[in-house]
């Protein structure tokens, strides 16, 4: 396939914005910037623009998941990367998108905001939330520009097998390119699919630093695919995405040290999901918790409202889960630290 023929025309006449190499000691009299300034942090220029990208952090971002530096293109978190595919490859009131409901909300609300149609071929509800990779690949039509696949999922937790994204992959082929988010990857039994870019073409994954590595407020996300999908997508990312001081914070924890932390903390989710999901299932005001693979669980309660007023009077705050009929009286709890998740346990154990 040529991703060429995917692009939308506008963008494949747009220039790609290179950053130019700077090093210390050059007099920078090329940005109207201010030439002094008195930082709040003497260590930082805060005077100067950030690089108009970010190549060592991008060079950092591709060894942490072992590729190379032209399969990687990093943008301020998922919805960023999001928003930053589907300008590049949908045509407005011409392409359509396919995602599978329940799933991450920002899949549709760019495709709205861009004025690009969703065709829906949602989870099977009777099989715990399981892909319908049936009805996927039937509703793979000529306007189909992009399919997106979220697993582990974000609300349900279910994922979906690499066996049968592969499925999804060969039958879209030269059809549509497919988006693997796999945001919550870190907390799955499964394997992660970078390493088959460059045998699907076709494929993009989404990464992110905000969960499993604890840099939610830093948006971090990475958009891997193969060097000429990667190309396109450069046209479109704004340049100065990232600030000085972002940079720097995110460069140390993508360290040796910062990495052993963040898998410690990975194993300790899931322990504290395992034992709340455990707890959680002999109590009477809930009806159903479905297994997740994600950093967080997916209830329904028998009767919903009284329990997130209850909740809130305890100041704690959980999903809510209202854009689908599928998932009326439940709530997307995320798991916290274990002081916090035994307050939300006693809190609901009071409501038997």
């Amino acid at each position: 396939m040529n991703i060429k023929d995917f692009v939308r025309p506008e963008v494949l006449n747009l220039p790609t914005i290179n950053a130019p190499d700077i090093s210390d000691g050059m007099i920078r009299l090329n940005a109207n910037e201010a030439p002094q300034y008195p930082s709040i942090d003497d260590s930082i220029d805060l005077n100067r623009y950030p690089p108009i990208r970010p190549t060592t952090l991008n060079q950092k971002m591709a060894e942490f998941y072992s590729v190379n530096k032209n399969e990687i293109l990093i943008s301020r978190g998922s919805t960023e990367a999001i928003d930053t595919i589907i300008r590049t490859f949908c045509r407005p009131n011409t392409d359509t998108i396919l995602i599978s409901p329940p799933t991450f909300d920002m899949y549709k609300f760019f495709a709205n905001l861009n004025s690009i149609s969703v065709c829906e071929a949602p989870l099977l509800l009777k099989n715990n939330f399981e892909l319908n990779i049936g009805d996927i690949i039937d509703s793979i039509k000529t306007e189909t520009k992009l399919i997106f696949l979220s697993s582990p999922n974000n609300p349900c937790g279910s994922s979906v097998s690499n066996d049968n994204v592969v499925k999804i992959l060969k039958a879209a082929d030269d059809r549509a390119l497919v988006v693997l988010d796999e945001a919550y990857i870190e907390f799955s039994p499964l394997k992660t699919m970078i390493d088959m870019i460059n045998d699907y073409p076709n494929l993009i994954i989404l990464r992110t630093l905000s969960k499993a590595h604890a840099l939610a407020g830093a948006r971090c996300g990475a958009m891997i695919s193969n060097n000429e999908t990667i190309s396109m997508l450069k046209k479109i990312l704004p340049p100065f995405s990232f600030s000085i001081p972002n940079i720097n914070r995110i460069d140390s924890a993508l360290s040796s040290k910062y990495k052993d932390n963040a898998q410690h903390q990975i194993k300790t989710i899931i322990q504290e999901r395992n034992r709340i999901t455990k707890e959680l299932i002999h109590f009477k005001c809930i009806d159903k918790i479905w297994n997740s693979d994600g950093n967080f669980i997916m209830i329904k309660f028998n009767n919903l409202e009284p329990v997130v007023e209850s909740l809130n009077k305890r100041n704690i705050l959980v999903g809510l889960l209202k854009n689908n009929t599928a998932l009326e009286q439940c709530a997307r709890i995320t798991i916290g630290t274990e002081i916090e998740n035994n307050l939300l346990l006693e809190a609901l154990s009071d409501m038997d």
